[in-house]
């Protein structure tokens, strides 16, 4: 298969021309649709509006966080109107705090678009956080191995109890492939143990402190 605008890839780095200022970053996939001027320049401002950016229309890649750098590489693959939209770690390198920022901007991007969105994290919060579907993969061989539904938010809000119940299942399956991993790296060393929180009678974790 090749390369197409109807699928399109936002990367850990966002890969912006520095020469370019965000709306030209954001209109230059349309360049070379030879999409007319003025009609790209509008399909882009109504994206960057999206991606809250409307103020740094003329701003350069150096004046920008983090953050924002990501936001303009997310608006410049969304103008392509894409079938899919493949993310590879695309928050890995951001602080947290703006790492949440983006995924609630993300879903919101995705309630509003309803494009699908392939992404690729190891991160095991995240992936619970973003999907409706975990896909698993195994290590050598990489195949699939365990598909897990995750279940619809209410007001774009999982309850905690939810949230950490999925990411329970997700790292029970992982443990099997990191027991896999250093039982080749370490041979006869190997030792793997698994923590447990420590639960009293009294349902009180903390009392053995």
């Amino acid at each position: 298969m090749k390369p197409g605008p109807e699928r399109v890839v936002v990367f850990q780095e966002a890969g912006l021309f520095p020469w370019l200022t965000v709306l030209e970053n954001v209109t230059y996939g349309l360049k070379l649709k030879k999409m007319p001027k003025e009609e790209a320049k509008a399909k882009a401002l109504d994206i960057l509006k999206m991606v809250h950016l409307s103020r740094y229309v003329d701003s350069y890649p150096h004046q920008l966080s983090g953050g924002m750098k990501q936001r303009v590489a997310i608006a410049r693959a969304l103008v392509m109107e894409p079938d899919i939209l493949l993310m590879d770690e695309p928050f890995s390198a951001l602080d947290e705090q703006t790492r949440m920022v983006l995924h609630k901007e993300l879903l919101e991007i995705w309630r509003k678009t309803k494009v699908t969105i392939f992404f690729v994290t190891h991160n095991i919060r995240e992936a619970v956080q973003l999907s409706e579907k975990i896909i698993v993969f195994a290590t050598r061989p990489g195949k699939i191995k365990e598909t897990i539904s995750v279940p619809s938010m209410k007001d774009g809000v999982m309850p905690d109890s939810v949230t950490l119940h999925t990411e329970q299942r997700v790292l029970s399956i992982l443990q099997e492939e990191i027991e896999k991993v250093l039982k080749e790296e370490m041979g006869n060393d190997y030792s793997f143990k698994t923590n447990h929180i420590h639960r009293d009678d009294s349902g009180d974790m903390g009392s053995h402190i």
